[in-house]
């Protein structure tokens, strides 16, 4: 079966669930219950999946507020327990990400990512030392693509601001950013018990791969860089039929190098900034395993502008290096390095055309104008690079 018929089956099958749903409108109450929309939540169910560690704590009322929507929707939660619930801490507001509707599902449920994300928060979250949100609960039902997340509410819990492609990334924001990356990276470098342990974690090539197909990935890149034509530098339209020969050749480091923990996605609008001035990151749907230099250079390349980038990314990637050494011991070498970060420039471009055209079956998952940005930015970075030669 072809990629277009694949994802016209599974829209399908998604749609007369979500048509049911939306006809019978079920509650969730069991803990083991997946709600199928955020109005399925119930005090019950919430006393299930967040008291259980608290002794007669029971959630007495929820109040859901809509917040955003994209390849998920967001919800905040107002919460309030009992006497119990209050001494114990528990959290008064989190944040939800679902997929109540046909077009979430197929990008968050028929492509897997709801389901890892959820599993990243319960299972490798408590093991890493970084800034990203705390993960209370999740689930996913494998029959109906319906998927929960509940998340800490970060304005509440750290006065967090959130950044967008028009937040201007200072250097020593930029310097954080690559500091997160390091830690982050380095826990699970090189351990070769990681891919046995976590089989649900993809290796890049196969993430790429996987998703690649079942989005029509090089034929809606085609697309992109016609609409996109007039922000991609001509150095880079000129040469559109080596984008993706390059692509396929840049997976080649994530199988021949030591991997680590991928976030795989670190655009800028995925961080955000705590009161006290660290930078963070969230939205862990597109982890896999791989070589650290794909996410370094998404990162830079996306984050700052064009001029910034030209002027700082030898300096961060030599401060990345330095940290990645202190806490695997490890040290690679810098040219080497340089090589890995010009060649992986072109999957970033990847994770934006797909965003800017696809098939009419999969949500807009993001503005135009922040699409147009990032598709700006990181082709800006491939000229510079000369990253199609690499």
């Amino acid at each position: 079966m072809g990629a277009s018929s694949a994802t016209a089956l599974a829209a399908l099958k998604i749609g007369g669930r979500v048509a049911f749903e939306r006809l019978v409108r079920p509650k969730a109450r069991r803990r083991d219950d997946v709600p199928c929309s955020p109005g399925a939540i119930t005090a019950e169910w919430l006393t299930a999946v967040l008291c259980d560690k608290v002794p007669g704590a029971v959630v007495t009322g929820v109040e859901v507020k809509p917040f955003s929507a994209g390849t998920h929707e967001r919800h905040r939660l107002v919460v309030t327990y009992n006497e119990q619930g209050r001494r114990a801490g528990l959290p008064g507001s989190m944040f939800t990400k679902s997929l109540p509707s046909v077009v979430t599902r197929m990008i968050g449920g028929f492509n897997g990512t709801a389901r890892a994300e959820g599993r990243f928060y319960m299972q490798l979250r408590p093991q890493l030392e970084i800034e990203a949100p705390v993960g209370y609960h999740a689930a996913f039902d494998p029959r109906s693509f319906a998927s929960i997340l509940l998340l800490e509410d970060l304005v509440a819990a750290k006065s967090a601001t959130f950044c967008n492609h028009k937040t201007y990334v200072t250097r020593s924001m930029a310097e954080d950013m690559i500091d997160l990356l390091a830690a982050l990276h380095a826990r699970f470098h090189g351990d070769t018990a990681f891919a046995a342990q976590y089989r649900w974690v993809a290796s890049y090539p196969r993430w790429f791969s996987i998703g690649a197909q079942k989005m029509d990935l090089e034929h809606y890149t085609r697309k992109a860089f016609d609409a996109a034509s007039h922000v991609i530098p001509q150095s880079v339209l000129a040469r559109r039929g080596d984008v993706w020969p390059a692509a396929m050749r840049a997976l080649a480091v994530h199988d021949n190098e030591p991997q680590g923990l991928l976030h795989s996605d670190v655009h800028i609008g995925n961080w955000y900034r705590t009161g006290a001035g660290k930078m963070g990151l969230c939205d862990w749907q597109c982890l896999a395993r791989g070589h650290w230099s794909r996410d370094v250079a998404y990162a830079v390349a996306a984050a700052l502008t064009p001029k910034d980038r030209r002027a700082w990314e030898r300096d961060l990637l030599t401060r990345y290096l330095e940290r990645f050494a202190a806490l695997t011991g490890h040290r690679p070498d810098f040219d080497e390095s340089f090589d890995n970060y010009r060649q992986q420039i072109v999957h970033a471009l990847l994770m934006w055309t797909i965003t800017l055209c696809h098939s009419p079956l999969l949500p807009n998952m993001q503005p135009e104008d922040t699409t147009l940005t990032m598709i700006e930015r990181i082709s800006t970075a491939m000229a510079d690079l000369d990253t199609l030669n690499s």
